[in-house]
Order: structure tokens, then sequence, then C-alpha cells
């Protein structure tokens, strides 16, 4: 499609927490870009793309050029954005300003009662509801595993960390307090007829996500678990347990905004 034919155009935002960009030709919808609100409305994650055959690789790019332009405009710090892992479009994100800073790894797995492996039986600590009061100690903990390419990306600040997280409906969010200490952190939502889950955690207390996911899961449910590449331990883990990979993604940043800080003296009392 030349691209002076086609008419871009925004929808309505649902809600005021999802951003449309449409590409038109000939009364036709040929391209289709989709953004929605991370954990804050200053961060955006581009949800779906969706372009044609026809329209080809320069509508791709125009539809990126729209949403870029139209965040810039609503003060938007970070853009983020996930790939199929071998998805011919990771050429044009990087092209147009979005920088990969992780790989993720999604598992099936269908647990049972016989086939889990002795070892995770017996382990000691409480899963429970997390609350706003463990937010600063699951940072922490993020802080301490993830590696600083990841953390440079989503939130070397508490702050910052809390914005870029993503926002996930309908799901249940645990910790796992052992000794007074919070050592992992977990979420679980429905997923088709199963049930999605994604885990933070210290190597050494890998085993634990084990009896969180017999807790949720009903006799028979598919199980899934989001991983990410610095995630090693929990892949090992799941792949021991007969779970298989089923996609491959990358996720990718684009900074819109970066604040900058004044430095100034401040008085000290000896």
């Amino acid at each position: 499609m030349a691209l002076r034919k086609a008419v871009v155009g925004q929808l309505l935002p649902l809600g005021g927490s999802w951003h449309h960009w449409i590409a038109i030709e000939d009364r036709r919808l040929v391209g289709l870009i989709i953004a929605r609100n991370r954990n804050s409305s200053q961060v955006w994650q581009i949800s779906h793309l969706l372009v044609s055959h026809e329209a080809g690789d320069d509508l791709t790019r125009e539809l990126f050029n729209q949403i870029t332009a139209d965040a810039c405009r609503h003060g938007i710090e970070r853009l983020f954005l996930r790939l199929p892992l071998d998805s011919p479009i990771q050429q044009i994100a990087v092209e147009q300003g979005f920088q990969p800073y992780i790989a993720e790894r999604l598992y099936q797995w269908s647990p049972s009662k016989d086939n889990l492996i002795v070892e995770h039986q017996n382990i000691t600590g409480t899963w429970r509801s997390r609350t706003k009061q463990d937010n600063w100690s699951v940072f922490q903990l993020y802080s301490a595993v993830a590696p600083a390419i990841v953390r440079q990306a989503e939130g070397l600040a508490y702050a910052e960390w809390l914005q870029s997280r993503e926002r996930k409906n309908g799901i249940q969010d645990k910790v796992w307090e052992k000794d007074g200490i919070i050592q992992g952190w977990a979420r679980a939502k429905s997923c088709g007829n199963g049930v999605m889950f994604e885990f933070l955690s210290n190597p050494g207390d890998v085993s634990a996500i084990v009896p969180f996911i017999q807790s949720v899961v009903r006799d028979k449910q598919p199980v899934f678990v989001l991983t990410y590449s610095y995630q090693a331990h929990i892949q090992s883990l799941l792949e021991s347990e007969g779970s298989i990979s089923i996609a491959d993604n990358s996720l990718f940043l684009k900074r819109l905004l970066v604040r900058v800080t004044q430095t100034h003296l401040a008085p000290m009392r000896a």
C-alpha cells in the first residue's frame, strides 16, 4: 500500500487506558496498533499490532510513528513492546528506537500429585496475599535477582518499578514469607481453561513455587508459567517436572521522556 493513500486515525480510548490507531485504505481496515496503560498512566504497553499482508513494512513503521507521537503528546515516559523471538517486525522496532532488554519463555505444564519430584513436597514458609506494605520487600527481591539491564528498563528506583509493572486483572497476587522475610512472589490468573503463573524468587527457594501451583489449580487443569531469561532456576525446575516450552518472546523498551534532576546543595546537620 502506498503510504500516501492511507488514512491513519485514532479511535476513542476505552476507559481512558486504551489507545488505538487504525489505518484505512478504500474503506478497508489494513492496520491496527493498540497501547494500554501499565501500572501507571505514564507508562504504555503496545498490546496489539496487526498489519495486512498487502500493506507491508511501510505501514508498520507509520503505525509505530503514530503511537509514538501520540504517546509524546500524552507525556508518556516509556513505551514497552512484546514480540515473538522470530518476528520480522523486530528489525523495524529497532529502527523505530525500541531496544530489546530481555527474553521471556512461556511453558505449559500438566502437574499431578503422581509426577512431582519428592524433594518439593516438604517446603517451609507460607504463601499469603500480597499487601501494599509488601511492595518494598518485593522490590528488594526483584533488585536482588534481576540483572542490571532489566532493572534499568523497568525500574532502578522503587517508584519507577511500581509504574512499570504490568497491570493484569483477575489475579491472585501472593508473597512467600519465610522466617519473617519475603523470599518469593507469585501471580496467578485465569488463561482460557487453565491458569497463568509468574514468579519471582531466589534460586535457592525455587521449590516453593510447586506447592503454590498445587494450591491454585484443579486436577488436570493446564498450567502456564511465564519465565524470563534470568530465571534459569525456574525454567530448570519446570523442565524437570515435564513442562514444555510453547512460546519465546523479546521485550523492548522505547524511552520517550528522560527526567533531568538538577543538582543542588542542601544544609547538613552535624
